[in-house]
């Protein structure tokens, strides 16, 4: 389990994710131990320290999280492993902090006959802006975020073309009903943006283009994958092989 763990906290906190770098304000920085991830993206789940190793005291730790978060107006926080007996969630439990996300961390450890499986359903990898207009409104039709939100959410520069990231969409009869992309970290696929449009769940779609993109992973030498979970997608990955490592738990910061 530490080497699962390992692979959780490396790449999917303690490293610079790559969508950074197609958003404003993007920006990533080690210190002391502490990895600080910042983006024009709202909110701590976007912008966050990530103390999950030695670190100096929370009293350190916050002159430099609120210079590096300045221009965080919609929050920030500080991300740990929930539950692992942490001193900074202790110390952050004792301020009263209050829980901005708990999400659950799973990792597939060798990427394996991942092949898409629904002969359904016909997925492409996106290579052109078109395709990237595709996915990005088959993942807002999805998880129908707040309208406020809907523009945020799509970067400043395309991923198309990027070396780094890579996105699918899935149809079904000519529409676009599932959508899923991942990036690279080290050897490590980070899965992201999985999502089926609700009157096409539960016919195995979300599984395939999930598969689809572990595969293309794979092939361009990746040999472990991570992600995080929503409560209802849990089944669907454990089903695919990925192990449920730990939760990564987000303490919304107070302010100064």
């Amino acid at each position: 389990m530490n080497s699962l763990r390992t692979i959780a906290h490396e790449s999917l906190c303690l490293t610079e994710g790559p969508y950074l770098k197609h958003y404003l304000h993007g920006r990533f920085r080690l210190w002391n131990g502490v990895a600080f991830t910042g983006s024009s993206l709202p909110g701590a789940g976007f912008n966050f320290a990530a103390v999950l190793g030695d670190s100096p005291p929370l009293d350190e730790i916050l002159p430099v999280a609120r210079e590096f978060f300045a221009d965080s107006d919609k929050g920030w926080g500080i991300l740990v492993e929930a539950d692992a007996g942490h001193p900074i969630e202790a110390e952050m439990k004792d301020r009263d902090w209050t829980v901005d996300e708990d999400e659950p961390a799973y990792v597939m450890e060798r990427i394996e006959n991942q092949q898409p499986c629904s002969p359904e359903l016909t997925i492409q990898h996106v290579r052109t802006a078109a395709g990237e207009a595709a996915y990005h409104e088959t993942v807002t039709a999805a998880f129908a975020p707040p309208p406020e939100l809907v523009g945020m959410m799509i970067p400043e520069t395309a991923y198309v073309g990027a070396s780094d990231i890579a996105l699918f969409v899935g149809s079904f009869e000519g529409t676009n009903v599932a959508a899923a992309g991942y990036s690279r970290s080290g050897s490590t696929a980070v899965v992201w943006g999985v999502a089926t449009l609700e009157p096409y769940r539960g016919r195995g779609f979300g599984a395939a283009i999930t598969r689809a993109a572990l595969a293309h992973a794979a092939a361009r030498g990746c040999t472990s994958a991570s992600l995080r979970s929503g409560p209802k997608s849990r089944p669907l990955y454990e089903r695919l092989g990925f192990r449920y490592v730990c939760n990564h738990r987000t303490y919304a910061a107070r302010p100064a």
